[in-house]
């Protein structure tokens, strides 16, 4: 009986250290789970801490970087407002400046051609060259080698740069190859004379955006036509009769002077140009106006006052344009005659509208009424041109292998007239059609309705066909 007590006691007694240490390892355990999910806790609130800062750290960068950017524009801007960002390249950066904006040649000047997007590092070759076929109701057709122009530019230093352009005009031979009506084998008119020149070679310093100095041989600044005549900028073939009569187009003279630009509010600007010039001579008749007295010969005045001429451009938005500019000239040593001229461009999407007109008043004293009759008291002219910019994706899709992204077509119209004196105006209209492969080359075909009221001649209407390309 004590056996079977005693073995009881000891089996109770291991039952409860057995229980005992049951319990103690389940205890251990819950604390061990606890401590795990405290740490566990821990560790999601540093990842969640972690995260909260790295996304507060990217919204840092990303208001330093917006901040960087407004610091960089403001800085841009005030280089565009208060002095120019003079570089070693700073000609193809005014080229490209200008090719961003998408503008019409007609709102450029002698920085913005295309070419000088294309070539090296510091001195830039380019030009254009324009050929035509023409066919007149009253003379025989004829194939005409208009222009060959090269260009020359240079980023001397960073404020000094050169720039020149060389005319070879109807193949370069200097002969006179006739007139209509005359004895001669062709006939032919004598616009055909060809010639070899400095169409302009300037160079300028850079000072401020508002101030720079240019000298050399200058293209006239009267009027806009002269200064974008280059023939793929235009959408005809030919010039408007005021720009080969009353502004005499091309228009170049030796001299010197200032140009700049200003901007009265952020979306307007101001341009100007001013130079003295040697001015004209005094071969003015009301058959040509005053393009026989254009002076080719750089190195002398016909007299020894210099020739005034400027202009301001004042464009109150992007695509659109007014300008107004005169020239005040002695073609001989007593007599002067002044020149006024107003133009305007504008641009809007595909369509565009230019004009310009010009009037020039002739002091003649008795000695000039008395030798050189054909000398009028006044001219005037003027043209407008509208256009039309198109390019139907019917007829892109027929051929995508063969237009570029750049590829369209024009519709253009011009009305021009001048009245040179003496009762002697013309009168022209014309319409044209053109493809421009790429911007840089176009084809044309135009009809010209000439209207010789006030004449004695009969009209002569005209085809024309012609191309022209930079390169």
């Amino acid at each position: 009986m004590t056996r079977v007590v005693t073995g009881m006691v000891v089996f109770l007694l291991s039952a409860v250290v057995l229980l005992s240490q049951d319990l103690l390892a389940q205890e251990d355990l819950a604390a061990k789970v606890d401590t795990l999910e405290k740490e566990l806790q821990v560790l999601k609130q540093q990842l969640q801490k972690q995260g909260e800062d790295a996304a507060q750290r990217e919204k840092v960068v990303a208001e330093l970087a917006n901040k960087t950017e407004a610091h960089e524009k403001g800085i841009k801007s005030i280089g565009q407002r208060d002095a120019f960002t003079y570089s070693d390249l700073w000609v193809p950066e005014q080229s490209d400046k200008f090719a961003k904006e998408k503008l019409s040649g007609q709102f450029g000047g002698i920085y913005t051609k295309p070419f000088l997007r294309r070539m090296g590092r510091n001195t830039y070759l380019g030009g254009y060259m324009d050929a035509s076929y023409r066919k007149q109701e009253r003379q025989q057709p004829f194939f005409e080698q208009l222009r060959f122009v090269p260009f020359i530019y240079s980023d001397v230093s960073d404020r000094v740069k050169v720039a020149a352009e060389i005319e070879f005009e109807h193949g370069g031979a200097n002969r006179r190859t006739g007139v209509i009506g005359d004895s001669g084998p062709t006939g032919l008119s004598n616009q055909l004379n060809g010639e070899v020149k400095l169409e302009f070679a300037t160079v300028d310093f850079l000072i401020k955006d508002w101030i720079n100095y240019r000298a050399g041989i200058i293209l006239v600044p009267l009027g806009k036509y002269n200064l974008v005549h280059d023939a793929p900028l235009q959408d005809l073939v030919d010039r408007p009769l005021v720009d080969q009569k009353i502004i005499p187009t091309t228009l170049s003279q030796a001299g010197m002077g200032f140009y700049g630009s200003f901007y009265p509010t952020e979306m307007s600007k101001l341009d100007y140009e001013i130079y003295a010039t040697n001015g004209f001579g005094n071969n003015i008749s009301s058959s040509n106006g005053i393009r026989d007295a254009r002076l080719f010969r750089y190195d002398r005045d016909n007299n020894s006052s210099p020739g005034i001429v400027g202009r301001v451009a004042f464009s109150p938005f992007l695509g659109l344009e007014f300008g107004t500019s005169f020239y005040l000239n002695k073609y001989d040593k007593n007599n002067w005659f002044n020149i006024g001229a107003l133009d305007f461009a504008f641009q809007k999407g595909p369509f565009e509208l230019v004009g310009e007109g010009a009037y020039i008043d002739i002091e003649r004293d008795k000695r000039i009424k008395t030798t050189q009759t054909t000398v009028p008291p006044n001219m005037f002219g003027y043209y407008i041109e509208p256009r039309f910019h198109f390019m139907p994706e019917f007829i892109r899709n027929l051929a995508p292998n063969f237009f570029k992204e750049d590829s369209t077509f024009t519709l253009a119209g011009r009305w021009d007239q001048v009245d040179t004196g003496f009762d002697r105006r013309d009168s022209k209209g014309t319409i044209g059609f053109n493809f421009r492969y790429t911007e840089d080359t176009v084809f044309k075909v135009d009809y010209e309705w000439d209207h010789e009221n006030r004449r004695s001649t009969e009209a002569d209407n005209t085809f024309v066909f012609g191309v022209a390309s930079y390169f």
